[in-house]
């Protein structure tokens, strides 16, 4: 019996979980230099989290969560991130603390959909939330922050493209227009399409098909539709982003696919990814705590696919990876070598060098220089029985093949004058 890993979730190692680690530890900063605080929620949720907030009718809640029926309730795997930091938020009253607060995470979501290239069924995201300011500033800000983090790894081929999706007040006369534009167009729009014309008609701007984006181009704009307040929040996000040099597009399209979201809304788009253009994106979510039952809190946030950014940075040629070579290579031949070399070893370890070593040292001197040239050493230590009759190591430099014959009482100074020198 083979057995494989669940399609569409998949393994990371190697040099791989190397690029991943340099990615975390990099955005990681970028957030922390930003002031925002990491938020950890749980991979479980009770399914209400999701159905009344993203939408009974996306493509989500209808038919991509993992569900498990338990008892008296459902649980569904997280399917997005946002929903899930905004009931902690709520449970944990992170609202009432006064002033902004700044929140990211970095957590595992699943979706049961068809795998492919940068859509997984398990995947990555990292987000970035603030609450408590309602201010395009706000926007603003969470758009310059995913900006640097794409510049910080040197990614130029990607575009930013926002709207505003208007508020409770106006995009109510925005989707009667949608409606009587799209009515005589109906039997020409894909099945899901046609289901969403009654009920969330915007959603038709954010289908993938060729065919309904073609009949959608043609639909009237939301910016027409916005009221004052919403105008004036739009031309303010444009006027900060102009400010601090973020190069945008005007995309009255950009609508987001999750109910939740109100006034802005982008997109980070590139086409390093194939189909899948989106690199990240989100948006303002100031009436998701309503969802809840709870009183408006002012948020804004976004979502960055990290495989998709794994994806993005394996174009590249260019990209150092930090070095998890071993500095030393320990050889040991016989036991009494072995058990000279072994403390030395871990203590190094616990001291944070990294090293290696067999834990047999009966295998040949030939078997574990080879090891030691794979492992990428800097260095090899052998010691045997001829070296400790002479009280003296042998200390091998790897890249030149130069070899000395030291004083074994001088080891730990020797390694440390390595170590200084590395």
């Amino acid at each position: 019996m083979e057995i494989r890993a669940v399609r569409g979730m998949h393994d990371v190692f190697g040099e791989e979980i190397r690029l991943w680690h340099f990615i975390e530890e990099k955005i990681k900063k970028i957030l922390g230099d930003f002031g925002f605080s990491e938020v950890r929620t749980p991979v479980l949720e009770k399914i209400e989290v999701f159905k009344e907030t993203v939408g009974d009718e996306t493509d989500i809640v209808e038919k991509q969560m993992y569900a498990i029926e338990k008892e008296s309730e459902t649980l569904v795997l997280r399917p997005e991130g946002t929903a899930s930091f905004m009931r902690a938020v709520l449970e944990h009253g992170l609202h009432k603390q006064g002033g902004t607060g700044r929140y990211y995470y970095y957590e595992p979501m699943f979706r049961h959909e068809r795998p492919q290239k940068g859509r997984l069924r398990q995947f990555h995201q990292f987000g970035a939330e603030i609450i408590n300011d309602a201010s395009p500033e706000a926007d603003a800000e969470l758009i310059t922050v995913l900006d640097q983090i794409y510049r910080a790894f040197h990614i130029t081929e990607y575009e930013v493209r926002i709207n505003s999706v208007g508020c409770q007040d106006c995009r109510p006369v925005y989707k009667e227009a949608l409606k009587k534009f799209f009515q005589p167009k109906l039997s020409s729009l894909c099945e899901l399409c046609q289901k969403r014309f009654e009920r969330a008609p915007m959603r038709i701007l954010d289908c993938k098909r060729d065919s309904c984006q073609a009949i959608a181009k043609g639909a009237p704009v939301i910016t027409d539709s916005l009221d004052e307040k919403c105008k004036m929040h739009h031309e303010t996000l444009r006027k900060r982003l102009k400010e601090t040099n973020v190069a945008y597009i005007d995309d009255p399209h950009i609508v987001r696919g999750l109910d939740y979201y109100s006034r802005t809304a982008f997109e980070f788009t590139s086409n390093l990814l194939g189909a899948q253009s989106a690199l990240g994106g989100g948006g303002r979510y100031d009436l998701l705590a309503t969802r809840f039952g709870e009183k408006e809190v002012p948020a804004v946030g976004w979502g960055l696919g990290m495989e998709r950014l794994v994806i993005a940075l394996e174009t590249r040629k260019d990209i150092a990876l930090p070095s998890e070579n071993p500095v030393f290579y320990f050889a040991s031949l016989g036991a009494k070598a072995f058990d000279t070399l072994f403390p030395l070893s871990l203590q190094l370890k616990r001291d944070g060098v990294r090293n290696e070593m067999t834990y047999d040292p009966a295998k040949s001197l030939k078997s574990q220089l080879k090891q030691a040239d794979k492992s990428g050493a800097k260095y090899t230590v052998v010691l045997g029985e001829d070296e400790l009759n002479q009280k003296q190591f042998l200390l091998k430099e790897m890249a030149t093949g130069k070899q000395e014959a030291l004083p074994l009482a001088d080891l730990r100074k020797e390694l440390s004058r390595r170590i200084s020198a590395h």
